[in-house]
């Protein structure tokens, strides 16, 4: 665990790096609340039952529907000493406005695991969340998720958009489970 703490530690310090290097180029104001966008994220987890620390890539992405509704979906494939999964999930959500500058959302999602040691399983995903700007470039969020594959997750979660153009943001996120967490570092783009 303090090796993954460590790790932690390394890249929050890299993302700060670059967000001082992007902040010190001359940021523009970043766009609203969408969710309208695709995402590539470096990231790692630790998984309590299995003493598996695996890491690697996920690719997500939302697509408004409506004004109202909008689909979301992910693929991740990580990997580690003697462990390692291949998981894609895609839903719907749906969100509301929450003061000028937030939002609430709701997602039902089905979630597919395929461990690379193990049999694969598929559940459902229910996650409820709020996402705002703490100021013209810095957008925050905090998650509650229920995932019902093998014996159930529920993750808090939370995480940042640095906004270093209209268009493009430095993320970092960070989820606590019950049966697993993790860290990822990535970038964001709105289309």
């Amino acid at each position: 665990m303090n090796n993954s703490i460590n790790s932690a530690i390394k890249k929050l310090t890299y993302l700060s790096a670059v967000a001082g290097i992007c902040a010190s180029v001359g940021a523009q104001a970043a766009p609203g609340i969408s969710y309208n966008y695709a995402g590539l994220q470096f990231v790692e987890q630790d998984i309590d039952d299995y003493h598996c620390d695996q890491d690697g890539l996920r690719l997500n992405g939302s697509m408004e529907l409506n004004s109202d509704f909008f689909a979301v979906g992910s693929y991740s494939d990580v990997s580690g000493r003697g462990c390692g999964s291949e998981t894609i999930s895609a839903g719907i959500g749906y969100h509301t406005v929450f003061g000028a500058d937030s939002s609430i959302y709701g997602t039902v999602s089905a979630e597919h695991m395929s461990p690379d040691g193990g049999n694969s399983d598929s559940g459902l995903i229910a996650a409820v969340g709020l996402r705002g700007f703490i100021n013209n470039n810095l957008e925050a969020k905090v998650e509650l998720a229920h995932h019902t594959v093998y014996d159930g997750n529920t993750v808090l979660g939370g995480g940042v958009a640095y906004w270093f153009a209209p268009q493009f943001a430095v993320t970092g996120d960070v989820g606590f489970g019950s049966e697993a967490s993790e860290f990822g570092v990535g970038l964001r783009m709105n289309f």
